[in-house]
């Protein structure tokens, strides 16, 4: 095995607070699902994507918070997990540095090097949760691997 390797653990979001560095259109994909699971949302990003404000618009206000400003290292306080998702990838792996020094759980979206955990796709069906991973290394095999899964379930999910 090259690398480190990752156990899959399902965990309970219910009431962790987690912040999102970046409001783009990944940002939001992965709001909307960690919004799903009972997360406590922090956003910090100078500017959101319409997408990203259409999710923030329909969130109740207590699970999404969005703060309009570039990030701080007192954005870490008291957070329980991060996402750094800027376009930007040398302040996203300050971020991935500094949540490490802190000990808080970390996913740079652009240098796998940098992430605790990755961020799976997720099939939710007949009371099943699934998460693909290829640790980083393989998008279109995970793709292709939900695809099956869909199909199995014969859902358009």
């Amino acid at each position: 095995m090259e690398g480190k390797s990752y156990f899959p653990l399902f965990v309970s979001l219910e009431g962790k607070r987690i912040l999102l560095v970046g409001a783009g259109n990944i940002a939001a994909r992965r709001a909307a699902v960690l919004l799903s699971f009972g997360a406590k949302l922090y956003i910090v990003a100078p500017e959101c994507s319409a997408e990203m404000e259409a999710l923030y618009k329909n969130a109740p206000p207590e699970t999404l918070i969005y703060q309009k400003h570039c990030f701080a290292e007192r954005d870490l306080e008291q957070i329980d997990i991060v996402l750094a998702a800027t376009d930007d990838a040398a302040l996203n792996h300050e971020i991935a540095e500094l949540c490490k020094q802190k000990g808080i759980l970390v996913n740079n979206a652009s240098a796998k090097e940098d992430c605790d955990f990755f961020f799976p796709a997720i099939l939710q069906e007949d009371g099943l949760t699934i998460g693909v991973s290829s640790s980083g290394n393989d998008h279109k095999k995970v793709a292709a691997v939900c695809e099956k899964l869909r199909g199995f379930f014969g859902s358009p999910y």
